[in-house]
């Protein structure tokens, strides 16, 4: 490596390539593809990218093909990235090298399960040995999709924030050590078979007579329940090829809206956060405007399924909040007026963090107050039902002082913890009305 040139160094410079990473599929198949011929598999890539401290342990060869390969991908000029750090022969070593492995070659689809058994529609059991479910995570076949975990976890790295599993290190370690023993106690995970993932549009076919069920190309499985102990006994894996012990696994073919409800159901025997229960339930059409805004526009990013809103991550209001107060102040009558709605809230968003942007990280204002945005909220819907355009937003904003020390915010239960009453939301509702009769 040239001089002034560290391994730290070209850590620093992967992590801050990793929010750009995890917002593209398209480039991490790329990625991964690139890769392969070095026999670094997808597993190992999201393994790097999910755990920081992998990065520190992994092979100075490894990273840097995915040092180099990220530079390509989300690099504007034209410069050969690699002459920086290594000189000419190191380069022509660094193109022959292969990542030494134990194991045999990975998992190819199409992969069939034998004795499986249909319990359900779209449903089947089989038992795995802990190694396939090892080799399996390797391979880049069993993934994480955070959009259907009862909590995801929000990861703050250098010029970003990235969602990850949320995991318990000594929980996974404990669990990989049982692994490596043989003393891990066999449990039931659910892995479903992502509908559209499928090459042909087809993701598994069960053969009833041979009891077999196989996945077909192109699938992926996502981890519906048992994160914790997939990834620790893909780590025991990696370390020991010769598991012992199996897991029951109840392989699924559905839609992330029906994998949401499947963790609803699981929720009566395992509590998850409120807001995140009532996100994944959508009792009310106006989670579903919530889900809208998650997905895109001046909020994706700002709303947590937790009771707690960390700002410091640049979240501003939780989903049960602004599920509530659009549930408050819009009249939903059907889904076909979820889309539209949410395009209301989002260009109403969109002036107000452009006009007020220099309030988010002011301690001092309570624009952004997670309960504020029953204000916000109130007055968005006002507005477009009086057809008063949201470039006026500031002009009407500039009418209230949202300091910290405006005793009216504590007289509204602004800053009280717990639940708000319905006679404070009906005066916050109200201090806003009153902005466009003024």
């Amino acid at each position: 490596m040239k001089v002034g040139k560290t391994k730290e160094l070209l850590i620093d410079e992967i992590k801050t390539k990793i929010p750009l990473l995890v917002q593209s599929d398209l480039k991490l198949d790329e990625i991964s593809a690139q890769l392969h011929k070095h026999q670094i598999s997808i597993g190992n890539i999201l393994e790097l990218i999910n755990d920081e401290s992998r990065l520190y342990e992994a092979n100075l060869q490894e990273l840097l093909l995915l040092g180099e390969q990220l530079h390509i991908k989300f690099h504007d000029a034209d410069d050969d990235w690699i002459k920086e750090w290594l000189n000419a022969s190191e380069i022509k070593e660094l193109r022959l090298y292969i990542k030494e492995s134990p194991y045999e070659e990975v998992i190819t689809l199409p992969y069939t399960f034998e004795n499986a058994v249909k319990t359900g529609h779209n449903e089947y059991v089989a038992v795995i040995p802990n190694a396939i479910i090892g080799k399996l995570w390797m391979s880049g076949i069993t993934m994480y999709n955070p959009n259907i975990q009862r909590q995801a976890k929000k990861k703050k790295i250098k010029n970003g924030i990235i969602e990850v599993m949320n995991l318990n290190p000594k929980s996974l370690r404990d669990i990989e050590k049982q692994a490596l023993e043989g003393d891990l106690i066999t449990s039931t995970l659910r892995y479903n078979a992502k509908v559209g993932s499928g090459e042909n549009g087809i993701e598994l076919i069960y053969d009833d007579r041979e009891k077999s069920l196989t996945l077909l190309e192109g699938s992926t499985l996502d981890v519906l329940d048992g994160a914790h102990r997939t990834f620790s006994i893909y780590n025991a894996y990696m370390k020991k090829v010769n598991l012992q012990g199996a897991m029951i696994v109840i392989f699924s073919n559905m839609t992330e809206a029906q994998c949401k409800r499947v963790q609803v159901d699981m929720a009566k025997a395992n509590p998850i956060p409120k807001p995140r229960l009532q996100e994944l339930a959508k009792d009310k059409l106006s989670d579903e405007v919530v889900i809208e805004l998650k997905a895109e526009g001046e909020l994706k990013g700002r709303i947590t399924s937790n009771s707690n809103v960390k700002y410091s991550y640049g979240e501003v209001v939780t989903f049960s909040e602004l599920s509530n107060a659009i549930d408050n102040s819009f009249s939903i009558e059907n889904r076909l007026e979820v889309i539209n709605i949410a395009k209301i809230i989002n260009e109403y968003m969109m002036y107000l963090f452009a006009y007020h942007k220099s309030n988010l990280m002011d301690k001092h204002s309570l624009m952004f107050k997670s309960r504020m945005f029953i204000g916000h909220i109130e007055l968005a819907a006002k507005m477009y039902e009086h057809s008063i355009p949201f470039e006026n937003l500031k002009k009407n904003l500039d009418k209230i002082d949202f300091s910290i020390t405006n005793t009216m915010w504590e007289e509204v239960g602004i800053l009280k913890y717990g639940n708000i009453s319905s006679r404070n939301r009906m005066k916050i509702q109200k201090i806003f009305q009153q902005l466009i009769l003024e």
